[in-house]
């Protein structure tokens, strides 16, 4: 994907797809009512996966493994620190996964679809069986994540602000994210937003380190990990999704209802423009560190 967000051979380009010719897959059909309903059931199955992995973690792990530290945190920031822990987690989870899923789409051999209006292709390509899941994983824990904020308000606006960002973050992912899966619509700008959780991997080891004042030697190096694996996945590669995006999306028609592609259009540039602005914090955050100034009051979390 970097290389390709260069002019290099891109994935998302007809030069790949070549291979898999301009004709229509035998039997293949894009995913009905019916059909899209029966596969909300294992998301569904994985959501409560998530969401009970969550809660375990929550409950158990930052509090056993770090009595000390926990302990000596104001309880807001212990809140905070908490809910990172169960981020990482997650990322450990969905961020392979989604880089399993986006690699069997767009380097299978041969080509898991074949360029437009042929079917099966960059839009209404089928989600494997592991999108399916790692999508309801990653949906369990917006789940999870909404109800905490809703939970604790007062310690939510202490360490975040307002959370008003990360709820329309999670809602519209909650809404959008299983319908594509289950449809066979946009799988492949799904499992792209699934594949960037592996920088969240990063993000929730900064943060424990930082904010529950553990282990300072590592932070400086953690975090600029962290910014780095932010630049190669969700800055460098825009270039690319941007270019995937037109071709299924805005000019070519690809086989999508009228409803799906201005669903695609109104969602798909959402996560870019929040990846250009967290980004924007990150850099922000550096600078600070390297210059040894204090931060702002409050802060957006990136997702």
């Amino acid at each position: 994907l970097v290389a390709c967000s260069f002019g290099f051979r891109c994935p998302a380009s007809s030069g790949l797809r070549a291979r898999h010719g301009s004709m229509a897959v035998p039997g293949y059909e894009v995913a009905g009512f019916v059909e899209t309903i029966m596969q909300m059931v294992p998301i569904a199955v994985a959501s409560a996966i998530g969401m009970g992995a969550c809660l375990v973690a929550t409950r158990a792990l930052f509090p056993t493994v770090a009595k000390e530290s926990h302990d000596a945190l104001a309880p807001s920031r212990r809140f905070f620190v908490s809910q990172c822990v169960v981020s990482g987690l997650h990322a450990l989870v969905s961020g392979p996964a989604g880089t399993a899923v986006l690699q069997q789409l767009l380097f299978s051999d041969p080509p898991a679809y074949a360029a437009c209006p042929a079917q099966p292709n960059l839009a209404t390509v089928a989600a494997p069986p592991l999108a399916v899941w790692t999508c309801g994983f990653t949906c369990g824990y917006f789940v999870y994540d909404s109800i905490v904020m809703l939970v604790y308000p007062e310690f939510t606006r202490a360490e975040l602000g307002n959370p008003a960002l990360m709820y329309g973050h999670h809602l519209i992912s909650l809404l959008v994210w299983p319908y594509c899966i289950a449809s066979g619509r946009a799988v492949v700008f799904v499992s792209f937003f699934l594949f960037t959780e592996l920088t969240n991997i990063g993000q929730a080891l900064f943060l424990v380190l930082n904010k529950g004042k553990m282990l300072p030697s590592l932070e400086t190096p953690v975090g600029l990990v962290w910014a780095l694996s932010f630049l190669g996945c969700r800055i460098v590669t825009i270039p690319w999704l941007l270019k995937a995006f037109a071709e299924a999306v805005v000019t070519s028609d690809c086989g999508m209802a009228p409803f799906d592609r201005a669903l695609g259009a109104l969602t798909v540039p959402l996560p870019i423009l929040l990846n250009v602005y967290w980004f924007a914090l990150i850099a922000r955050k550096a600078m600070r560190i390297v210059a040894g100034s204090k931060p702002p009051p409050k802060e957006a979390k990136a997702e």
